[in-house]
């Protein structure tokens, strides 16, 4: 599972990107972001591997709050978004 999301405004335009992966048993949520078109700055918001339910609560909490910020989702974002295009 994943999303991508962009924010334009201005000069600035950022992506942020938010991916729930497998990992040793469990599931990482790892994130990345910066200025689109450039390298993006990596982490992750799980140092250890938790379950599927926790993950799945990590990766909505992060993209809610960045699309309270402002970010929407764009061509390249995933299914998160009901919404699609054709």
């Amino acid at each position: 599972m994943s999303t991508t999301l962009y924010f334009k405004e201005g000069n600035s335009d950022k992506v942020y990107r938010v991916a729930i992966q497998s990992r040793d048993g469990g599931y990482v949520v790892n994130f990345a972001y910066g200025r689109r078109g450039s390298t993006l700055t990596t982490g992750t918001k799980t140092s250890t591997p938790v379950d599927h339910d926790a993950a799945t609560r990590i990766y909505e909490k992060l993209v809610r709050e960045k699309m309270a910020k402002g970010y929407t989702s764009g061509a390249d974002s995933s299914s998160y978004s009901s919404s699609s295009r054709g």
